[in-house]
């Protein structure tokens, strides 16, 4: 199963390409795309809409994945990250591709276990993640790893 995995921020949007099977977590591509060069919104929605396409066609993704911001939730400066979050979840809908929102909550759910266990996991999963893969603890895109490895078993 592919899975892009998305990280946005105000002006740059995050992706990695992940091989998930039942053994093995492979990571492909890295990028991100910098939405600096648009003046407008319109043209900022666009560039996003663009680059989603073109990823579609390149990676041929099963699932695209994303996480919410869980520090600053319906903080003002947060409304950029929700709107191209709402243009990813548009375009999925749009192109009947399935989407998935990596959050606490979200993945706790899926696994079907307390929290007390769940936070439990993410620490050993984090452990685990960091020792098997080259990527750094400060990386970007490091927590929605420790997430998408966590659920590995439920693809």
């Amino acid at each position: 199963m592919k899975i892009i995995l998305f990280r946005f921020e105000k002006e740059k949007i995050h992706f990695l390409e992940c091989i998930l099977s039942s053994w093995n977590l492979v990571f492909g591509d890295k990028e991100k795309i910098s939405l600096e060069s648009t003046i407008s919104r319109w043209e900022k929605y666009k560039k996003i809409l663009d680059e989603l396409l073109h990823i579609q066609t390149k990676y041929s993704p099963d699932i695209f994945a994303y996480q919410l911001p869980q520090k600053y939730r319906g903080a003002i400066k947060d409304e950029e990250w929700f709107a191209n979050s709402a243009i990813l979840n548009l375009y999925c809908y749009q192109n009947n591709l399935e989407i998935l929102e990596l959050t606490p909550v979200t993945v706790r759910e899926k696994l079907s276990i307390s929290n007390k266990d769940f936070k439990k996991l993410l620490v050993d999963k984090e452990k685990e993640v960091l020792e098997s893969y080259t990527i750094a603890k400060s990386d970007k895109l490091t927590d929605w790893l420790i997430f998408l490895f966590s659920l590995k078993e439920k693809f």
